[in-house]
């Protein structure tokens, strides 16, 4: 039971960090999911079609303890239609609000319009936990993860250094390619290095800290409105010429990429952070996947406009989270209805494809109605996939039994439910011109919960539905993204983003198992931007022709006690003619003889002050 007290301490900390940088008035990710009540989302009359998901070897599991006193069975034989349950223990009894919440058909069997069966009985209570209900599996970080505190290390677990160096080669290129434009060649317009390419990363998360993303390149760069590392680490131009230029392929093979992949442009730095989340963390039992939105405008082959969504034109990615910690598991982009899937429904290929390293764990899948079908369901009950579902449901799908739709007579907070083998299916009202539907392969019972009189399915699917949504906003408080016409860009800033969140997810879970106090999110963000500004800012400071009042900004950032200084105050550093140059071939020079004070060039410092020292 010590995982089980580690791993609560590790998510009360991330939703007490999440809670505080979440300010009043910020929107929520999906309007379709506001809050944590079923009840604000909404089901319209569509015409959709029926789009309808890991060896546990390594896995720490146990089995969790039932809470019998939240749940009540409810098995009635009434004959009486669309009526309330009745008390099983007698007529003398009162009948419990919870019972009178669930209606009973008449009949044992209900049909949907494609004749699909329903039972109205569920199974007996009191045989044998199904096994798909019995495992537990602690989330955590896995092989070395486990072992880094250092935020800038944490950082290369999903952004490597051997990625940074492959953005460095691409930008090179196109360097090459706009220095041909300019006449003259200029220090802004020169190539790049690993360091450089490190501060610029570390430069763009640092405004995410200090939410400052926002703002012009200028005033960002100004001292006197923003923090001096800006300035210290490059100039505005050159911090504008490094995101023009940045690129993560090569160009010559670019356009014979992109006939049959649209991401070809970023897929295989893509592929590679996909894969490195995956690798460094086991998510736990419950798995949310949902549809976030990456705000962008500009032109790109398959840009959304979801208007329920804060910023209602982007990339539209299919994302799955640790329904818990909020970590970040896997993602893919969609790019429009034409992607290669096969014969699969979209959703069924997005849900099986994302869940692969997850096939036969037993693990459960929180989904909203974009995903959730009932054959979607059935099928990832079966091997290889292994999958539990629990998910909303669209009121077209034909499954849904006429009996279980609204009626002008039927009581607000009333439930309806209907069996199928390992499937459940609950109707539920929660106001006089609404219905929701949700299914489930992990309830078996018509359990209603004592406290808010609501089905146990809606309680767990309220509990678990919207980590994806929380990353979502945890993206869009502390963000990198600046403004940009080219779509690679936009979804790299998220990528930087998701980086923060996951690396902050699994520093909070090493310190909380070594007994130490983690830092909260924006700490912890600007720490990783300072170390990775760092060995820039050495190679920097090292530089003889930097200028004095860069310099020691950099001494002040890095907490060099004895800067570069100039000449001794003695010896005058205004500019004269030398004292030993013919008349009408006097040099100018800043040197002065220590002795004699005399203005000497270069060419008659030894020859011409020989009993003085310069």
């Amino acid at each position: 039971m010590h995982l089980r007290s580690l791993n609560e301490k590790i998510i009360q900390w991330l939703v007490d960090s999440e809670t505080e940088s979440i300010p009043d008035n910020q929107p929520q990710s999906s309007a379709s999911e506001d809050g944590n009540h079923l009840e604000a989302e909404i089901h319209t009359e569509t015409d959709g079609s029926d789009e309808d998901a890991a060896d546990l070897s390594d896995d720490k599991f146990f089995v969790p303890r039932r809470s019998d006193s939240r749940r009540l069975v409810i098995d009635s034989d009434d004959d009486t239609s669309l009526t309330s349950c009745t008390d099983q223990m007698g007529s003398e009894h009162e009948v419990p609000p919870q019972q009178q919440s669930i209606i009973q058909p008449s009949q044992n069997i209900m049909y949907g319009k494609n004749q699909h069966k329903w039972s109205t009985k569920p199974r007996d209570p009191r045989t044998r936990t199904a096994a798909r209900n019995v495992l537990h599996i602690v989330p955590g970080p896995t092989g070395m993860a486990k072992e880094l505190s250092q935020p800038k290390n944490l950082f290369y677990l999903f952004v490597e250094e051997e990625m940074i160096d492959v953005i460095v080669k691409y930008t090179n290129a196109e360097i090459d390619i706009k220095n041909n434009k300019y006449k003259t060649s200029k220090y802004t317009t020169t190539q790049t290095s690993a360091n450089e390419m490190k501060a610029l990363l570390g430069l763009l998360i640092q405004s995410a800290g200090l939410k400052s993303n926002h703002l012009p390149t200028r005033t960002l760069f100004d001292t006197l409105r923003s923090a001096k590392t800006y300035k210290a680490c490059m100039s505005a131009e050159r911090f504008d010429f490094l995101l023009r230029c940045m690129r993560f392929d090569d160009r010559n093979t670019r356009q014979e990429k992109r006939v049959s992949d649209r991401l070809a442009p970023i897929r295989n730095f893509w592929e590679q952070f996909i894969e490195n989340c995956r690798k460094w963390y086991k998510p736990g039992s419950c798995i949310t996947v949902d549809e976030p939105l990456v705000g962008f405008r500009g032109r790109c082959p398959f840009l959304m406009y979801i208007p329920n969504k804060p910023n209602k034109y982007g990339l539209k990615l299919v994302m799955m989270a640790d329904s818990s910690t909020k970590y970040m598991c896997n993602a893919m982009p969609y790019m429009g209805k034409n992607m290669n899937r096969g014969n699969e429904p979209l959703a069924n290929y997005f849900v099986k494809e994302l869940f692969k390293p997850y096939y036969g764990s037993n693990r459960n899948i929180t989904t909203d109605n974009w995903f959730t079908s009932v054959p979607l369901v059935a099928e990832l009950l079966k091997p290889p996939y292994k999958l539990t579902v629990v998910g909303t449901l669209r009121n077209n799908k034909r499954e849904i039994p006429k009996e279980m739709r609204n009626f002008r007579n039927r009581r607000v907070g009333t439930s309806m439910f209907g069996f199928d083998k390992e499937i459940t299916l609950v109707s539920y009202k929660p106001k006089s011109n609404k219905l929701v539907y949700l299914i489930s392969t992990i309830h078996d019972q018509p359990a209603i919960n004592i406290d808010s009189k609501n089905p146990e399915i809606i309680e767990f699917y309220n509990s678990t539905k919207g980590a994806v949504d929380t990353v979502d906003q945890m993206c869009s408080i502390m963000s990198t993204s600046r403004k940009t016409n080219r779509w690679p860009l936009c979804l790299f800033y998220d990528i930087l983003n998701l980086s923060i969140v996951n690396a902050y997810v699994i520093y909070v879970s090493n310190a909380i198992r070594n007994g130490k106090k983690p830092l909260k999110r924006r700490p912890f963000a600007l720490e990783m931007a300072d170390e990775l500004m760092k060995p820039w800012l050495q190679e920097r400071y090292q530089t003889v022709c930097l200028q004095r009042n860069l310099k020691h900004i950099i001494a002040e950032i890095l907490k060099i006690h004895d800067p570069q200084e100039g000449p001794s105050q003695e010896v005058p550093r205004t500019r004269k003619t030398c004292s030993y140059c013919p008349a009408k071939k006097r040099r100018m020079t800043t040197n002065f003889c220590k002795g004699c004070k005399k203005a000497i060039c270069r060419e008659h410092i030894v020859s011409m002050c020989n009993h003085c020292s310069v």
